[in-house]
């Protein structure tokens, strides 16, 4: 089974990238677009077990993630 692990920044944590984007667009003249931000993401193959998704929760947690300033959300494919 594949999963899509989503990573994005945790509520109030700064993204200057985010932020320069959002400043390029204005500048573009789009105003209609209020509002942007950025993550990652992993697509993870797993075997078809609990043990598989529990373990992907955990290296999403502990890996690909840092739980200080980000979230992860897992997703079947």
């Amino acid at each position: 089974m594949i999963y899509r692990v989503y990573i994005n920044f945790k509520k109030g944590i700064l993204d200057p990238e985010s932020e320069a984007i959002m400043k390029t667009i204005s500048r573009m003249g789009f105003s209609s677009i209020k509002k942007v931000s950025k993550g990652k993401f992993f697509d993870v193959e797993i075997s078809k077990t609990k043990k598989g998704l529990k373990d992907l929760e955990k290296i999403s947690s502990d890996l690909l993630s840092n739980p200080v300033i980000e979230n992860f959300k897992i997703i079947k494919k």
